[in-house]
C-alpha cells in the first residue's frame, strides 16, 4: 500500500517541520488526531512499531491536553 499526493494540488502544504505537523493535527477540525491514534494503535496490534508515529502521537496528545486542561 502506498499513499501519494498531488504536489500541484491546492491542499498540498509542502514540507512541514514536526512542530507544525503537531499543531495542525492537534488543532484542526476533523479527525486528523484520531486517524493518527488509530493508525498507531492498529499498527501495534499487528506487531509493527513505528517510533516516528509513536513520537508524533505523543506530541499531538500532549498538545491537545495543553489546549484542553
Amino acid at each position: 500500500m502506498a499513499f501519494v499526493i498531488n504536489r500541484n494540488g491546492l491542499t498540498y502544504s509542502g514540507p512541514l517541520d514536526e512542530g507544525k505537523v503537531v499543531e495542525r493535527l492537534a488543532t484542526s477540525c476533523g479527525s486528523g488526531a484520531d486517524y493518527l491514534y488509530n493508525t498507531v494503535k492498529n499498527l501495534e496490534e499487528r506487531g509493527i512499531h513505528d517510533r516516528h508515529l509513536w513520537r508524533l502521537q505523543r506530541l499531538v496528545a500532549e498538545r491537545i491536553t495543553a489546549l484542553n486542561p
